[in-house]
């Protein structure tokens, strides 16, 4: 049922932690793209144990790209759907399964998996999941609960309402973007709850970054 949607997984140095979430996505889905963005350990090698298409950046490009690196090959390969999930093990692969069975079920157009136990982050990244959330609301009138989740399944269909130009200094800005540009473009957004399995202490934004982001947010959503 799920075979015309493509996961995408993102890697960045993760060898101790990328085969054991492959292991449980491959469990559920055939067609799984790992793009890394050029890491120096190990990954590459525990992904070619897999069964899984991958791709590695010659140069650390950034997330924004890889997530444009593994759009590319879904438009290339005609598929429907494409998924996009972190490396790092903090995702779950039946919240993952969840999202996909959602979208192919409702033939929908962007389904975004939020966050519910903000308990679960570290203090920086609880804070700053609420307050973005809140400021999001004011500029779109929209309640989406984690508008930087990196778990989201979209309708390639509607590239167009989504295309993100995050990169750079803007780079982990993407999913963010995508959530705006789905909004003030109209797009349905449909929002499942997920959990969070960790969070490493300084994983994340620093402040400045943070208000980096609200400025963007409000850039986007006027211009």
């Amino acid at each position: 049922m799920l075979d015309k949607i493509l996961i995408v997984i993102f890697t960045y140095n993760e060898e101790d932690k990328i085969s054991l979430v492959l292991q449980k996505v491959c469990e559920r889905f055939k067609n799984v793209l790992v793009v890394d963005n050029n890491s120096t350990d190990k990954t590459i090698e525990v992904v070619k144990k897999f069964s899984v298409y991958y791709v590695k950046h010659k140069y650390n490009l950034g997330k924004s790209n890889s997530m444009k690196t593994g759009l590319n090959f879904a438009e290339l390969n005609h598929f429907k759907y494409v998924a996009f999930m972190d490396g790092d093990g903090q995702h779950k692969a039946i919240d993952l399964e969840n999202i996909c069975n959602k979208i192919y079920k409702d033939n929908g157009q962007l389904v975004i998996g939020y966050r519910k136990n903000l308990n679960n982050l570290n203090f920086k990244k609880k804070i700053g999941t609420i307050i973005l959330s809140k400021f999001f609301y004011l500029l779109y009138k929209k309640k989406i609960f984690d508008i930087q989740s990196g778990l989201r399944a979209f309708n390639l269909l509607e590239k167009k309402n989504i295309y993100w130009e995050s990169t750079g200094m803007r780079h982990y800005f993407a999913d963010a973007e995508i959530t705006c540009n789905a909004v003030k473009n109209g797009c349905k957004i449909e929002q499942l709850p997920i959990e969070t399995l960790s969070s490493e202490k300084y994983k994340g934004m620093n402040i400045l970054q943070g208000l980096y982001l609200m400025l963007m947010i409000f850039v986007w959503r006027f211009f």
